[in-house]
């Protein structure tokens, strides 16, 4: 069965856009042209552009045309993966910022997470930069007993993650995901207006299934979302 015409078009679009040919800002042909190089309605050149604006891949702006969004971050539902290599992957720059690296005597949320009820914990604070804007400010705790020479390491180099999957390889992890109302601080450091809400993933990871890092990871609602995907068989 052939594909219907729209997607062949949406297609062609999607693909100007992941090879990087038609960049963010970049003012796509109109509907008159799409339908004149595809053989199509303008009808059928609308719907297409209607399936990429809804995708959010596509922006239009009234009387002036219809442009490519910036790429909106996102990560795996379903994968555990480093923001520095996720950011990068998308052709992009990546910088650390380290706000803050401490020792600590965990409260009872944290030494439950972290089974660390005899021993002290690292925590520390870095905001990630995606071409100079704020994607991630990461809030990390970690077993001192388990992983001794952590706060040791430049982490305006090397991710966190990074770190830990050298020393402690990851087994298996629990994830959690909700929208927060965020804090004046986290305001501030992800240059969020007031209308802006922020997304928390709370992620403990385990290597040989012991508990090794909680992280408390934010970001901007508005530039990042998470996916997954399942097969069913």
């Amino acid at each position: 069965m052939s594909q219907a015409k729209y997607k062949l078009i949406a297609d062609y679009i999607r693909s100007q856009i992941n090879k990087r040919k038609w960049l963010e800002g970049f003012k796509i042909p109109s509907e008159m042209e799409l339908s004149e190089l595809f053989c199509a309605s303008r009808m059928t050149a609308r719907k297409a552009v209607d399936l990429l604006v809804h995708e959010d891949l596509l922006k239009r702006a009234p009387s002036i045309g219809t442009f490519v969004n910036p790429p909106r971050a996102q990560s795996s539902l379903l994968e555990i993966k480093n923001i520095k290599d996720e950011i990068i992957e998308r052709g992009h720059s990546h910088d650390m910022v380290v706000l803050s690296k401490m020792t600590l005597t965990p409260n009872t949320k944290v030494a439950f997470e972290l089974s660390a009820f005899e021993t002290k914990v690292f925590k520390i604070v870095i905001l990630h930069l995606e071409n100079d804007i704020p994607i991630q400010l990461e809030e990390r705790y970690v077993n001192a007993e388990l992983i001794p020479n952590f706060l040791e390491q430049d982490f305006s180099h090397i991710t966190s993650s990074e770190y830990l999957m050298e020393v402690a390889p990851l087994s298996n992890a629990k994830v959690m995901i909700e929208a927060i109302i965020p804090s004046k601080i986290l305001k501030h450091h992800l240059k969020l207006d007031d209308n802006t809400a922020c997304l928390k993933i709370t992620r403990t990871t385990f290597s040989e299934n012991v508990p090794v890092s909680l992280g408390y990871l934010y970001y901007p609602a508005d530039k990042y979302r998470v996916t997954s995907q399942l097969s069913v068989n």
